[in-house]
């Protein structure tokens, strides 16, 4: 049961972060002060993280993941 509520807690976090990181990136440039945070860096990422932590949730529900299960064969 604690794995799915670290699981889920961290979903939540990295689609918060994700959300965040895409409002700041569209905020208006200026070019008076630099930013220091690649906003857009960070929405990458935190959108790479929340993919995998989806799959790592379907693997708690028991759904097989992997390439030896792939439709395609291992490459």
């Amino acid at each position: 049961m604690l794995d799915w509520i670290i699981s889920l807690s961290l979903l939540v976090a990295a689609c918060g972060l994700a959300v965040l990181a895409n409002w700041k990136a569209g905020q208006p440039w200026d070019d008076l002060k630099p930013r220091v945070i690649p906003w857009r860096l960070v929405l990458i990422a935190s959108a790479f993280a929340a993919i995998i932590i989806l799959v790592h949730i379907a693997n708690l529900a028991g759904v097989e993941t992997g390439p030896e299960n792939s439709p395609f064969g291992r490459f």
